[in-house]
């Protein structure tokens, strides 16, 4: 089932929100001070995926020289398996086409690397033990630029 959301900019009054759907998705989460500095830097952008009139999900992007950074994503337990990740993702890739998008995400998440790798992510390195809370290593993914 996929859930048709709007994409917006993150504003301040979403990072309580942002911080709380963190702590739901992850043992290890931003907190808001992270959320607001990541707001607040101008390399970097958040985005919101709405439904209706509820964030359920965001992804934060920076920019790291001329390629893009995927910092951080989650969506609702409540609105996971909807197609929202992905959306929030193509979004992305639409609006920088030109340039290549980097990521770690933790080797445990299956989940997530099928949605990469669908997105056209490839796997190009391993960071032995980079997640903490559990200890786990990160998968290093890349999408060249010119996957469209």
């Amino acid at each position: 089932m996929r859930q048709k959301v709007k994409i917006i900019p993150a504003v301040d009054a979403d990072i309580p929100v942002l911080a709380a759907i963190a702590q739901q998705a992850f043992p290890d989460p931003w907190s808001e001070v992270v959320f607001s500095q990541a707001l607040h830097h101008p390399d970097s952008c958040i985005w919101c995926a709405v439904a209706g009139a509820d964030i359920c999900g965001y992804l934060v992007l920076s920019r790291a020289g001329e390629n893009i950074s995927v910092d951080d994503i989650a969506v609702r337990f409540d609105f996971r398996r909807q197609g929202i990740a992905r959306q929030l993702l193509e979004q992305a890739h639409s609006y920088f086409p030109h340039a290549e998008f980097w990521l770690e995400v933790r080797a445990s998440n299956a989940a997530a690397i099928a949605l990469y790798t669908a997105l056209g992510y490839v796997q190009v390195g391993l960071r032995k033990r980079y997640y903490r809370a559990p200890v786990e290593d990160a998968i290093l993914m890349t999408r060249p630029i010119s996957i469209s």
